[in-house]
């Protein structure tokens, strides 16, 4: 029978007596029945009963059990400082283990790093996380189009350097298709022996993403949500006094000895107006048409969690409506996840992982992504403060307004971002289902058994819009371009099909000292791509949305690839006296993309680690020191990911042939093959230390690894003889990095106020150490040679500013030596830029490039975290950069040219080189664009990229129990949050994290939200 109910009280301090505040009590598998304890330690919980156990837990202290008896009503808790914090449950490849039975490199981000953000996307919340992993945005944050890149310890391969994802056990899912509430731990696998279980995917190191699971206790619902008001982080200065423009644009072109363009009858006119009338004599900044200020954006999250001792159960719900910074980018997302355990059997349990989702894109979207010409391109930046890009008095949309002006109306931006008929968005759906069969037939062995099918799809509709463009008078308005176009449908589709099967078993046992286990298991995988493009023109009535109301076929398109591949795998864990540790792998991968007798890889590795604090000749430190771990690993990992058809077969295209005086259609070969073509590998070592001081207070790891990739796919110079078929890669390359990695943590209490701060970093360098012997390949202003830098910058490097006759005197003094000084560069004069003989050779031209930087993607990574608990406040803030980091910025936005018809940078125009600012410009003269000679690529473009970014800080409130309780609600906080607060940075473009790549903003978020739960 069940005990009488009565109240339980108590105060709960810590071992020298201090109160706690804060700490949650309850009653186990009840979460309903919980309380806090109040700023004197003093906790009150209602209706118990004998026989139920009392759980008290508080971030870095141990969780005290009290079994309640006999109708005792106070129980008076001392809580002991968790002094074991390393022996936390990580994720590895087909387990988990405790932290300090770790032999390899790995980090664990918990859910506590990523909940009360903003984050409709889990990739943005990673950057500044964990040592070694490098977060960068690669274009742009346009909602559902977001080019996020993540890279482990650096860029290892001339090829695809991504790291393998694995959520829930399933490969195949994009970091950003998750849930960022639905995370409840994220493991980054770095080196060879905590990722060699993968083989042939985990060259670039793995993360694995755990969603939450159902735990067994009545059913719990939470909801959370918050409203971001979103503004751009950064915009240009432009120059968008119209007049100045004029006078800007006519000073470039007689510096080039041309005539000017405009008036001073018509810079006077804007100028003597002084912005009376905005429409008719515009001085237009885009920036204020293209960006919404501020942009809403709303994420909702419902979940509910619980289950009994057979049924467990996690169904969450989400959704995200952004309407986008930039105008028709609007972007919707509906999330679907439940994860179910059914434990049928004391050895049998099965279960189901679904996960889905469906997107809803403008079909503009895309236009507005990296690559897109609202703003570069074609986009706004070609346009001048001269046009009226909009009339509100009217509704109507402009053009140039003066008509001496480059005919640049088109480039309106508001025809740009409204580029397709907005009712027929982009969508975008996947589904994925993930059935698994646990059993445990003997004590010890688990065999597991699992299936996933994961299908993706993307449709794509357009249909071409336009707009009537005009000149605004004081007589009314004038069309200077109808909104006519040729009406078509264009369809595009996407598919890809992923379904895998994987079967482990891994048995546990212990002898004596030792504790052991051993893990076989083997998994085959299976991937189709294909998609298809048609268009149709000439639609019979615009309104009408089927293929068949075109009238003129157009082109038809589509192909597919498709891939296979079957893995054995293995793993032994040896455990001798918690002191000595040894792991081994092996996996080995055959794959359908090399040739039959080239399939198959073999990747071992092997880890071992020796727990010091554990010897008895260091018992004498058991006061200060609690974890002291040496580790070490070597092995060997796989990539694949280097083409996407088979290169060992040839490749054929249809082609014409002239047969005894007529056109035959037959084949040709385009592609030759090589049947030797083989896996890409890495080599690994890596040696680190974990360590844990003054009752884990202070912990944290040091790492330092050399990886070596081997048998990169390259092409190589091939004799003319070979013809003009494309020739085959070759395992020819090789790439080397070195690197180190520190993560220190320090948590604390003074008084009533609990802390924490963690600071992390990580250096890589990469070097080229085999690839074509003494010739490099050169793209555009990057140079890849053998033992340099992938991608390192090579361009020429600028002597100084000719900015007198002294300047113009040396030059003069070059020609005199070399007539030939200036043959391949321009000679300068006044204001112009003067190039350096870096090679000291007496003349000037392309050998005086030199290499610059350290390739694409910067050495240097690091983050910080600060947490503050005071009663029920919580405070947080996290902070992330990189290093010194050379980038070349130019482009539209940065140029030291001028451009007939396009926007000007004020911050280059007003410190260029003129004749009355000679000597204090830190520019050129800037030349119209039709003389490019100080717009060539050199070293002025070239900019440390290096910041320091505030990537949120946050504030919150939790509502005393007492008072939501009442309400029938037992959890209550709300919070307020900031995104991109500021950034400290050198560089003068838009976002140093992009870099010179140009397209949607970088923003800045406010939020407000609010998590509750029942």
């Amino acid at each position: 029978m069940t005990s009488p109910a009565y109240t339980v009280t108590g105060t709960i301090t810590d071992k020298t007596g201090e109160p706690l505040p804060g700490v949650t009590v309850r009653i186990r598998r009840k979460p309903k029945k919980s309380a806090i304890s109040d700023v004197d330690g003093n906790f009150t919980q209602p209706d118990v009963h004998d026989n139920e156990i009392l759980l008290a837990s508080y971030l870095g202290f141990k969780t005290v059990k009290i079994l309640l008896a006999d109708g005792r009503e106070r129980y008076d808790i001392k809580m002991e400082a968790n002094s074991s914090v390393l022996d936390e449950v990580v994720v590895v490849g087909y387990a988990v283990q405790k932290k300090v039975d770790l032999t390899g490199a790995i980090s664990s981000i918990g859910s506590d790093a990523l909940k009360d953000r903003p984050l409709t996307n889990a990739t943005n919340a990673l950057a500044g996380l964990a040592s070694g992993l490098s977060v960068s945005n690669s274009g742009g944050n346009t909602p559902g189009f977001e080019s996020q890149s993540i890279l482990v310890r650096g860029q290892g391969t001339l090829n695809n350097s991504a790291p393998l994802v694995v959520v829930d056990g399933m490969t195949g899912i994009a970091l950003s298709d998750i849930n960022p509430q639905d995370i409840e731990n994220i493991s980054v696998l770095k080196d060879a022996a905590s990722s060699a279980i993968y083989g042939s995917r985990a060259a670039n190191g793995v993360i694995l993403v755990t969603t939450r699971q159902g735990a067994e206790e009545s059913p719990r619902v939470t909801y959370s949500g918050n409203v971001s008001f979103e503004t751009v982080a950064k915009r240009l200065n432009l120059v968008t006094d119209y007049a100045d423009f004029m006078e800007i644009q006519n000073a470039g072109l007689i510096a080039n000895g041309q005539a000017p363009r405009f008036s001073q009858g018509k810079i006077d006119e804007w100028r003597n107006d002084a912005g009376r009338n905005p429409t008719i004599y515009p001085n237009t900044d885009w920036q204020d048409h293209i960006y919404r200020n501020p942009s809403v954006v709303q994420n909702h999250n419902l979940s509910v969690t619980g289950g009994s001792k057979s049924v467990r159960y996690n169904i969450s719900l989400g959704y995200v409506n952004n309407p986008g910074m930039i105008y028709y980018t609007d972007y919707k997302r509906y999330q679907l996840r439940t994860n179910l355990d059914v434990t049928i059997k004391p050895w049998l349990t099965v279960g189901t992982n679904l996960f889905g989702y469906i997107d809803e894109n403008n079909p503009s979207s895309e236009n507005a992504a990296a690559g897109g010409d609202v703003i570069f391109g074609s986009g706004a930046f070609n346009t001048v403060p001269g046009m009226t890009l909009y009339d509100p008095a009217t509704g109507l949309y402009g053009g140039i307004q003066n008509p001496e002006e480059e005919n640049v109306s088109n480039f309106n931006p508001y025809r740009r971002q409204w580029f397709y008929d907005t009712d027929y968005p982009t969508k975008t759906k996947r589904s994925v289902i993930k059935l698994y069969a646990m059993l445990q037939p003997l004590k010890g062995l688990t065999v597991k058994g699992s299936f996933s099918y994961n299908y993706w799809e993307r449709n794509m509709e357009h249909h071409l819009t336009d707009r009537d463009l005009y000149r605004f008078t004081f007589d009314g308005p004038v069309l200077i371009r109808e909104g006519v176009v040729r009406t078509y449908i264009r369809r595009y589709n996407y598919r890809n099909t992923f379904r895998s099967s994987e079967l482990t078993a891994n048995y546990s046992f212990n002898v004596s000292r030792l504790e052991a286990s051993v893990l076989a298991g083997m998994s085959q995988e299976y991937n189709k791509y294909d998609q298809d493009y048609f268009i149709k023109y000439d639609l019979v009535d615009p309104s009408l949305g089927a293929i068949d109301a075109g009238t003129t076929n157009g082109n038809i398109t589509g192909n597919y690839n498709e891939w296979a591949m079957r893995s054995y795998f293995g793993r032994v864990n040896l455990n001798w006296d918690d002191k000595y540790l040894l792991e081994a792998n092996l996996r080995a991968d055959g794959s359908s993309k090399f040739a039959p007798g080239k399939r198959w890889g073999y990747f071992p590795s092997v880890s071992a680690a020796w727990r010091i604090s554990e010897e008895d000749f260091m018992h004498g430190t058991a006061s200060w020191l609690d974890q002291l771990k040496i580790r070490a690993s070597y092995g060997s990992l796989g990539n694949n990911e280097t083409t996407s058809y088979y290169m060992y077969q040839s490749l054929f295209a249809t082609a014409n042939y002239i047969l005894n005086g007529n056109i035959a259609g037959g084949l040709a070969q385009t592609v030759l093959a090589n049947p030797e073509l083989t896996w890409e590998k890495t080599y690994m070592t890596n040696l680190g230390i974990d360590y844990a001081f003054l009752n884990s207070r202070l912990s944290g790891s040091v790492d330092i690894y050399n990886k070596n990739t081997k048998g990169i796919l390259i092409s190589l110079p091939a004799p003319l003889e070979h013809g003009t078929s494309t020739v085959p890669n070759q395992n020819a390359g090789e790439v080397n990095n070195k690197g180190f990695e520190f993560d220190i943590h320090w948590n604390d209490r003074i008084g009533k106020v609990s802390y924490d701060l963690g600071f992390n970093m990580g250096f890589v360098t990469n070097k080229v150490t085999k690839f074509q012997g003494d010739v490099s390949s050169i793209s555009g202003v990057y140079k890849t040679q053998e033992g340099k830098p992938i991608n390192q910058l090579y361009v020429i490097t600028v002597d100084r500013i000719v900015r007198d006759q002294a300047d113009l005197d040396y030059v003069q003094s070059l020609v005199d030596r070399n007539p030939d000084y200036f043959a391949t560069y321009q000679r300068p004069e006044l204001g112009d830029f003067l190039y350096r003989d870096a090679n000291g050779d007496g003349k000037l031209d392309t050998a005086d490039r030199v290499e610059i930087g350290h390739g694409t993607l910067p050495r240097l990574t690091y983050g910080g975290s600060l947490g503050i608990r005071w009663n029920n406040f919580d405070f947080s803030m996290l902070l992330q950069g990189v290093g010194n980091h050379q980038v070349y910025y130019n482009n539209q936005a940065f140029r030291f040219v001028t451009v007939m018809g396009q926007s000007l940078n004020k911050d280059i125009t007003d410190n260029a080189w003129t004749p009355e600012n000679p000597y204090n410009s830190k520019y050129p003269v800037l030349r119209n664009s039709s003389n490019g000679k100080n717009n060539i690529a050199s070293d002025a473009f070239v900019h440390n990229a290096a910041y320091l970014r505030c990537k949120n800080i946050q504030l919150g409130y939790t509502i005393p129990q007492e008072i939501t309780r009442k309400f029938f609600v037992e959890n209550f906080k709300v919070y307020a949050s900031i995104d991109n607060l500021f950034t400290i940075t050198d560089f003068p473009g838009l976002d140093p994290e992009i870099g010179a790549t140009v397209g949607y903003p970088s923003v800045r978020q406010y939020s407000v939200g609010l998590n509750i739960s029942f």
